[in-house]
């Protein structure tokens, strides 16, 4: 016995292009909102409060952290500006890259605290292993966390658990970055890379750290 083979309906089919053209309209209209709600998705900010300390991410290319951690310093908003002071490339450490900054901005050695040791791994949590262990030193029960915006929402995620479990209060502080834009990032190359990476890290924090 020969079995029919059984056909789509047309009516099936046309309905299917028709989801499938208004699913691609909809990407096509709403595409520009969506991307953008992605990037602001990496941000986070916190009301700023005075702390013991402003911690300051290393990572930029600008000096735009460190200035925005130095801005925080002379407005009072911490004793001790603090951050991973390791070697970056050959003989050149980035304690070395900031001391200079702050000695350019006025800020004396004694007012920064750091550490060369080299990274148990060349990451955010790597880097938050030694800034915590710098605050503990100096007995901080606070501090400002100071990084790139796109950068925020991660590092919060790595010190905010090592905060609680050393009953310290954090406080995140977003730089914006003037190499990258979140605002149409998809159109600049170099955005669209850090965005990217960005995401990807995220979302294998989440996953795996």
């Amino acid at each position: 016995m020969i079995k029919k083979e059984k056909r789509e309906h047309p009516r099936y089919r046309s309905k299917i292009i028709i989801l499938f053209l208004g699913i691609l309209f909809l990407l096509a209209l709403f595409h520009q909102p969506l991307l953008n709600g992605l990037a602001n998705q990496l941000v986070y900010k916190d009301a700023l409060k005075p702390a013991d300390a402003i911690v300051v991410l290393a990572g930029d290319h600008t000096g735009e952290r460190l200035m925005a951690g130095i801005s925080l310093f002379k407005k009072g908003y911490g004793r001790k500006i603090v951050f991973w002071g390791g070697p970056v490339y050959w003989k050149i450490t980035n304690g070395e890259l900031f001391l200079r900054q702050l000695k350019e901005s006025g800020i004396g050695p004694e007012f920064a605290l750091w550490s060369g040791e080299r990274l148990i791994e060349n990451s955010t949590w790597g880097e938050a292993q030694v800034n915590i262990a710098l605050l503990k030193k100096m007995d901080a029960e606070s501090f400002i966390l100071v990084t790139s915006d796109y950068h925020t929402a991660r590092a919060r995620y790595v010190y905010a658990r090592l905060a609680r479990e050393n009953n310290m209060a954090i406080y995140v502080c977003p730089v914006q970055d003037s190499t990258v834009r979140l605002r149409g990032w998809w159109k600049d190359r170099e955005s669209a890379k850090t965005v990217l990476g960005e995401i990807e890290r995220t979302v294998w924090y989440k996953l795996f750290q």
